[in-house]
């Protein structure tokens, strides 16, 4: 039996386990010597056991494999760190096969550190040609995903047009490595497109084409077709896309239409002084990319529509509220002097008719109030609670209302008042003048530096079924009088507004029939240094 017989059947058991489909094997002893190849490392090598095992590595590399690498020195220095007693956990290298095909290996050596054959070193040589085009397409489309990403989060982050269109491009340019850019944006009457943003564009071609018409060739593919258009310098000279590419001293030009909603609205221009065309992923990406800046614009665009009609909106409150106001004035004043005047059914219409203009002024008021809530961000500061209470008690006179006052400050703003006024108003509507309304402010017992205060009247009450709603928007209730409109729900949201909360019991547990008892939460001002 020769030397690499004795080899082979001693260790052919021993390092079957190292055997895997794909990957070439080799075992080198204590002398970097071959001391087992599996046969896909031969097939590699195009070499036989005979010629390989008991062999020194080097000499065997040198013969069958370094004559074929393109980095030649690359095997040595794998060599050397083995040698020096350090594998290495991948080299990637370029071969050519017998047939003179280019394959792409990646070796990795480790050291075997326990059992007869410890000190040996196993080579592996893994042929990864097959998955090196899938790999590179996953790395290029990750690539791509993560820049449209960084797009649209600009897009999305944008609060105005200007923002948005010079943040795209400058983060188009970055990301992509183009040397210039340019974003235009169509006029109204969609003849000529003007730059908005660009970025190393040079002066001469700003001057002689600050503005763009749409119409003529070979724009009108872009802004009114509405389609992609690449130009590449071909070198012969004389055509339109030469000059376009020489005036902007750039070899290729992306000119990607910026879409909303199927509308061109402009266009984003990425010049490159590189040659050599655009791939047909890096195409997909700026038409993606373009689509994204072009949402992004239509948001900005929806936007702007939605603040002229909030404005428009406000103006026309404005100006109902103030004339409604005035005209409710004037009734006001006849009433009162037709109620001086008359006397029996006469005088009991003319009251209906005030009663009439006071309900409409408190619809104005609620109106007014939710439009401040949602408008102005919270003041909160100290106010002092009985104050508040004793203003709307006065201004509600013909209510019998007892308070025995509270020298509590509560966190609130101006609008605190209108959660009396409403829940006072909400009792004298529905209990009648002759319902008996008390308030009171005590401390919470479940929570620290807060006041829990109650208003409770002896009307006809809520049923236990409304109680859990009586708060929700624009509800009415018709079971026994009750009213569960804009008024509690302005309650409600000012109450959230100031950190509290509301909700309504019987004034006597278990008959809803005498009287409701609702009861919210302030939070306390304390005036030792810490506040709740």
């Amino acid at each position: 039996m020769n030397r690499a017989d004795s080899i082979s059947t001693i260790s052919q058991e021993a390092f079957r386990i190292l055997d895997e489909p794909g990957a070439g094997i080799l075992v080198l002893d204590r002398q970097m010597q071959v001391f087992w190849a599996n046969a896909f490392a031969m097939d590699l090598l195009s070499t036989s056991e005979e010629e390989i095992l008991g062999f020194d590595a080097r000499r065997v590399l040198d013969a069958h494999l370094t004559p074929l690498l393109q980095e030649r020195d690359a095997a040595h220095r794998l060599l050397a760190t083995m040698n020096n007693g350090t594998g290495i956990p991948g080299l990637d290298l370029s071969v050519q096969d017998p047939r003179g095909e280019e394959r792409q290996i990646v070796y990795s050596s480790r050291k075997i550190e326990r059992g007869a054959f410890a000190g040996m070193w196993v080579l592996c040589m893994r042929d990864v040609t097959e998955q090196r085009p899938a790999n590179e397409g996953l790395l290029s489309a990750n690539r791509q995903l993560q820049v449209l990403n960084q797009i649209m989060g600009v897009s999305a982050s944008s609060l105005s047009l200007d923002e948005l269109l010079e943040a795209s491009l400058s983060k188009t340019l970055d990301l992509l490595g183009f040397d210039l850019g340019l974003t235009y944006l169509l006029n109204p009457d969609r003849t000529i497109a003007l730059p908005r943003y660009h970025r190393g564009v040079p002066e001469c071609y700003l001057a002689r084409s600050r503005t763009i018409k749409v119409h003529h060739w070979p724009w009108n593919f872009v802004f009114v077709a509405g389609q992609p258009r690449y130009l590449e310098l071909q070198g012969e000279g004389g055509t339109i896309e030469d000059e376009i590419l020489a005036s902007l001293g750039v070899a290729t030009l992306a000119c990607i239409p910026i879409l909303a909603e199927s509308v061109v609205v402009g266009a984003l221009f990425l010049g490159s002084r590189k040659a050599g065309g655009f791939r047909a992923e890096e195409r997909r990406l700026l038409e993606a990319i373009g689509q994204e800046i072009g949402s992004g614009v239509l948001r900005s665009m929806l936007h702007k529509r939605l603040e002229a009609a909030h404005r428009e909106t406000n103006l026309y409150l404005d100006v109902m509220t103030h004339d409604i106001k005035n005209a409710e004035n004037v009734a006001n004043l006849y009433c009162d002097l037709l109620l001086d005047t008359l006397e029996g059914n006469d005088a009991r219409y003319a009251r209906g008719l005030k009663e009439s203009i006071r309900k409409s002024s408190g619809i104005l008021q609620n109106v007014s109030t939710i439009r401040r809530i949602h408008q102005e961000p919270p003041d909160l500061k100290p106010i002092h609670l009985g104050h508040v209470i004793r203003a709307q008690i006065e201004r509600t006179p013909e209510a019998a209302i007892s308070f025995d006052g509270t020298t509590a400050e509560v966190r609130a703003d101006d609008l605190l008042p209108e959660v009396f006024t409403n829940l006072i108003g909400n009792a004298v509507k529905h209990g009648g003048p002759d319902a008996g309304i008390a308030i009171r402010v005590e401390d919470c017992p479940d929570e620290d530096h807060t006041v829990v205060v109650t208003v409770e009247d002896t009307g006809p009450g809520i049923p236990e079924a409304m109680k859990e709603t009586i708060f929700d928007r624009f509800r009415q209730g018709r079971n026994q009088g009750c009213g569960k409109g804009l008024g509690l729900y302005i309650v409600g949201i000012l109450l959230d507004r100031y950190g509290g909360r509301i909700w309504v019991e019987d004034r006597v547990e278990g008959r809803p029939d005498l009287g409701a008892s609702f009861r919210f939460t302030l939070r306390e001002v304390v005036h030792d240094g810490y506040e709740g």
